[in-house]
């Protein structure tokens, strides 16, 4: 699996990242997760690459933590697996890459490294998957009623 390629499992997963902590909803399920510090590095940097493999992301963020090879391969595995098995970032071919990996090419000083944690949260499935928006076609949402159309 370490050669293959990932991507987020768009458009199921949807993600917005507020004061350096990803927030990540899955609308099949209603669960919502939390990725902060190094996690929400590597969610970023698969993100904004469109698909990457896990080197290719231990690459990129090479140049943003102050550790090791291994340790940091290490983190992105683990995390790897478990968006994995949440369901929140799937294989893909090599044709979703849109991008290497972006890498930390400001100077600045690197981070420290802790190892990624995703907390996963269900106190809010009911209202996440009651939502109309997930009966969205092309379309869009609100959709008139064919006998409200004729009013118009």
């Amino acid at each position: 699996m370490a050669d293959a390629y990932l991507r987020v499992n768009a458009p199921q997963v949807i993600h917005e990242t507020i004061d350096g902590e990803v927030i990540v909803i899955d609308l099949g399920t209603g669960n919502y997760y939390s990725l902060k510090g190094s996690g929400a590095e590597i969610w970023d940097a698969l993100d904004r690459s469109g698909a990457a493999t896990q080197d290719g992301l231990v690459t990129a963020l090479g140049d943003r933590f102050e550790t090791a090879r291994e340790e940091l391969a290490a983190g992105v595995a683990s995390l790897a697996a478990e968006l994995l098995a949440e369901g929140l970032i799937v294989e893909a071919d090599a044709s979703a890459k849109t991008g290497a990996p972006p890498s930390d090419t400001s100077g600045g000083a690197k981070g420290a490294f802790e190892t990624p944690r995703l907390e996963k949260f269900t106190d809010m499935q009911d209202l996440v998957l009651l939502d109309p928006v997930h009966e969205v076609d092309a379309t869009g949402w609100p959709q008139r009623r064919p006998d409200d159309a004729a009013v118009a």
